[in-house]
């Protein structure tokens, strides 16, 4: 994952455009949104849109010295994320041997996964997107192909973490899908640590050492094919690090897609900002459309200020903000992935815990309106003094849920008019139990 603040993700409208700092390495024409041609494939996105509302697990050696993510290895020194804690001191060379070093007192002892389950689940959410491998290599399972890794015995965590986790949502009744980066700044096919390293990309001439290249990308395939078959049914292979593409630099993604596919059949495909029929579903990261998108996309937007607790207790965006974000990518046709993750020691923050708690209500209330909805008729359209946004259930556009938004201090009752398509309603609208949303059925068979 990337920061929005470096100017990673789409633009409004999701149309191609200059990608800075932490996105794609250029600007690449977008050829539009490509349907799965594969039956199953285009049924397992149909009920992956039905689910609406996920959670996005970050957790690594990041977290262990109070980052979000894995990006102080970046060699350009851009502020903020991109940059080694505050007072460190030394070369770039001597930073990465000291991250790397720091799995060995990256121990996570308060990390318990049914916790993280029963939270996730009590908050409505149905799916977890969970990273397996940041872009620093550092493995979060048992991998046989290298020692970067949450089992290796000199690791202070010493534990399969992708295994239990998946274990704990799974007997919560959420559905499991995998995080992994296509970099790797720790494989010596990646980055030649004995070569000069400028910024994120490969260190070397492909073309002069295909051999070398070749390397990264057989361990990228074993690494993948390990988490398909050992860690059981997974709903998606989310891809990251966009800029590990064709020409520069060929990762063999349509082997990789065929491979899942035939080794789990009703998996989607992500390999996200790479525009073409393995990008199953677009990826907005840290925003949302202005309007409603005729293709299946997710916003995964951060809870907290990053992308894991980068100390004890991290504050959590208002309850507010994060229904808003809801309702509004609902209604837009999109599913919200919600960033979260540990902080050093595993923990939730209070924090986190409080703002699921809430959201738990909202989806208790307006779930009906929610799950397994898509935008209704563009046709119609509400109107009071609430906002308003339209669903349906998916395959009955008879049938229309109006979901209205309440800001601070909004006076209610409040009265909704439906318009369009010969309809002209207007309805009385109680203040709703939640006192930030309200779901109200519109019967459209007045006129």
């Amino acid at each position: 994952m990337t920061e929005q603040a470096a100017g990673h993700g789409e633009q409004h409208g999701f149309t191609a455009g200059t990608l800075t700092a932490a996105g794609a390495p250029t600007a690449v024409p977008d050829p539009g949104y490509q349907w799965p041609a594969d039956p199953r494939t285009r049924a397992a996105l149909e009920h992956w849109r039905d689910l609406k509302v996920g959670v996005i697990i970050h957790w690594g050696i990041y977290s262990a010295i109070g980052q979000g993510e894995s990006w102080s290895l970046h060699r350009e020194r851009l502020g903020d994320f991109t940059d080694p804690p505050a007072g460190w001191s030394g070369t770039d060379a001597e930073y990465h041997t000291w991250y790397a070093g720091q799995a060995r007192t990256f121990r996570g002892e308060d990390y318990d996964p049914a916790e993280w389950a029963r939270m996730c689940a009590g908050a409505g959410l149905r799916y977890l997107v969970l990273t397996s491998k940041h872009h620093d290599g550092f493995a979060l399972y048992d991998t046989d192909h290298s020692n970067f890794k949450s089992t290796a015995e000199d690791c202070g965590l010493r534990r399969d973490i992708v295994a239990e986790t998946f274990d704990a949502f799974r007997a919560e009744g959420l559905e499991t899908g995998v995080y992994f980066s296509k970099a790797d700044w720790n494989h010596p096919g990646y980055w030649d640590r004995a070569r000069p390293i400028r910024d994120r990309y490969h260190n070397y001439d492909i073309t002069e050492k295909p051999e070398k290249w070749r390397s990264f990308v057989d361990f990228t395939h074993r690494q993948i094919e390990e988490l398909l078959t050992r860690y059981g049914r997974l709903n998606v292979l989310w891809l990251d690090a966009g800029w590990v593409r064709e020409p520069e630099e060929p990762i063999g993604i349509d082997t990789i897609a065929e491979r899942a596919r035939a080794l789990q059949p009703d998996i989607l495909v992500v390999d996200r900002e790479v525009h073409g029929p393995n990008e199953n579903y677009r990826t907005p990261e840290q925003e949302l459309p202005d309007t409603r998108l005729d293709h299946p996309w997710e916003s995964c937007i951060t809870m907290t200020r990053s992308w894991c607790s980068e100390a004890p207790d991290d504050p959590a965006k208002p309850i507010g903000e994060i229904a808003a974000n809801l309702v509004r990518i609902v209604a837009r046709g999109g599913n919200y992935l919600i960033g979260v993750g540990p902080d050093a020691t595993g923990r939730v923050s209070r924090h986190v815990a409080e703002r699921m708690r809430e959201l738990g209500a909202i989806l208790g209330t307006i779930g009906h309106a929610v799950y397994g909805s898509r935008p209704a008729d563009p046709g119609l359209t509400a109107d009071g003094s609430l906002e308003w946004h339209l669903t349906s259930p998916a395959g009955d556009p008879g049938t229309v849920h109006a979901i209205g938004l309440y800001p601070d201090g909004a006076a209610v009752p409040s009265t909704l008019r439906v318009t369009g398509n010969g309809h002209d309603i207007t309805l009385d609208v109680p203040a709703g139990p939640d006192p930030h949303v309200v779901a109200v059925e519109v019967p459209l068979g007045t006129a």
